[in-house]
């Protein structure tokens, strides 16, 4: 049974309240989602993490970069908002993530790491037409550990992103409704011409991303003391 926008809504609101964090009173806004959905534990919330479905970051309260802002899309979208989605080629390497453990540098020095990662547009002014770049990929504790964490929402000044994009690419939500799961596979066509293009051997560099993102997910809840 397809879930109703008004229904994921109830569902993440009661699960971020379950979870403390949420207040018993407080209510689902703009903000308060991002902020949410920002200090998710940062961990792929099923084995693909190309999936294009809200429900399982909610229901394992974890997701990477790409799945939180799938979730938060589609929270706003319940919420009344305007949305659209950018995906990023981008590449984990010594230059762009100096912030990585020595284990994981050692790796992306022998080559970079390609990846795709999802940001959010949204339209904070319907009236001024204004729009802004949201990016809640690391959690605010990832913060201490050098990670660019994106404090609070200041509208129409976009957000200090996660990664350096290398091509951008925008997403139409208008794709999964004539075709569901289209999304989903876009991004897995993206990445993989992305990593085909940068490591040669397609399979291999995917199986390679994997492991480096599990461990990359591994230091992370270690380090924030969180359960990802």
């Amino acid at each position: 049974m397809t879930t109703t926008p008004a229904q994921l809504l109830a569902t993440f609101r009661d699960a971020a309240r379950a979870r403390g964090a949420l207040a018993a009173d407080e209510a689902v806004t703009l903000e308060s989602a991002f902020r949410v959905v920002r200090d998710l534990p940062w961990a792929p919330s099923a084995p693909d993490a190309s999936g294009a479905q809200p429900e399982p970051s909610i229901e394992e309260w974890r997701g990477t970069g790409r799945e939180k802002h799938l979730l938060l899309s589609a929270i706003l979208e319940a919420l009344g908002y305007e949305t659209g989605l950018l995906a990023v080629t981008c590449e984990f390497s010594e230059e762009s993530t100096p912030w990585l453990p020595a284990v994981l540098l050692d790796e992306v020095r022998e080559a970079p790491v390609p990846d795709v990662a999802l940001l959010l547009r949204v339209q904070t002014n319907r009236m001024l037409e204004e729009w802004m770049t949201l990016d809640a990929t690391w959690p605010l504790a990832a913060g201490g550990l050098g990670l660019p964490v994106n404090e609070r929402i200041v509208p129409g000044t976009d957000h200090h992103l996660a990664v350096d994009p290398i091509e951008i690419f925008h997403l139409s939500p208008e794709d999964d409704e004539d075709e569901p799961g289209a999304t989903a596979a876009l991004i897995e066509r993206i990445l993989r011409d992305h990593l085909a293009a940068n490591g040669g051997d397609a399979p291999g560099a995917m199986e390679r991303r994997a492991r480096f993102l599990e461990a990359l997910a591994a230091w992370l809840a270690a380090s924030t003391g969180s359960l990802g």
